[in-house]
């Protein structure tokens, strides 16, 4: 049920931003829009063209949460590429005046430069004004629970990456913290627990038992949540006993 309500507010924060980034950009007419299009046809065109870009943008996420950089740097890079092409096409079909290549390496530099301010602005907020955790060989989990709201702190139960946040699930509930899941996996190196998927990190006392469907492993927990195992954190699972 709460990855359920996870999931429905993740959609939420996703449709808030195409619906501001449209009217916003409808207003403002940007690009030559205000004077090319009539206030209808721009409403269109910009709820498309955000519309490919913020489902585009969750899509490159969802596929590189916890991936290393040049992989996401290739998937970046595709994003970018494959949404110049889209709007080129729309555009020299909106626009009788849009051909030519130069058009497109704009676009390209545009969505680019969009893509790195983005990302660059998250990355500020998280380096600059989010302290980091910092864990202490006597004990890495206090240490990283200070983060969280008091009424949610108490044993740690498991960590997931969503988006540029962490969702942290203790036995008193859970809070989302902006944070890489590597950083907080290396915060919690001494702690009894171990990353188990590249979006997961689970406290060994908090597994029950473990689950195999069509090929694929599930750690159960107390609280009922199935964890994925992926193929590559697999070894150091078994080894820990949990499968």
């Amino acid at each position: 049920m709460s990855s359920t309500l996870r999931e429905r507010k993740g959609q939420l924060v996703w449709l808030g931003v195409w619906a501001l980034a449209t009217v916003l950009s409808t207003v403002a007419g940007p690009f030559g829009t205000h004077d090319a299009l009539t206030p209808g046809l721009r409403l269109l065109y910009w709820a498309g063209i955000i519309a490919l870009s913020v489902c585009g943008s969750a899509l490159v996420i969802g596929l590189t949460r916890g991936a290393p950089v040049w992989k996401s740097a290739v998937f970046w890079g595709g994003f970018i590429l494959v949404l110049s092409v889209l709007i080129h096409v729309l555009n020299s079909w909106v626009f009788p005046q849009w051909a030519g290549a130069s058009r497109l390496l704009y676009l390209g530099v545009i969505i680019a430069v969009t893509v790195l301010v983005v990302h660059g602005a998250v990355a500020l907020a998280r380096y600059v004004f989010v302290p980091p955790f910092e864990g202490t060989p006597q004990d890495p989990e206090a240490a990283f629970l200070r983060h969280l709201p008091l009424d949610r702190r108490g044993p740690l139960v498991r960590v997931e990456a969503q988006d540029h946040y962490l969702n942290v699930v203790t036995q008193n509930g859970s809070a989302l913290v902006l944070l890489r899941l590597q950083d907080a996996v290396a915060a919690l190196q001494a702690a009894d627990g171990l990353q188990v998927h590249r979006s997961h990190w689970v406290a060994r006392n908090a597994v029950v038992h473990h689950r195999r469907i069509q090929g694929r492993d599930f750690l159960v927990l107390a609280s009922g949540d199935e964890i994925p195992v992926s193929r590559s954190f697999r070894p150091a699972v078994l080894e820990a006993g949990l499968i």
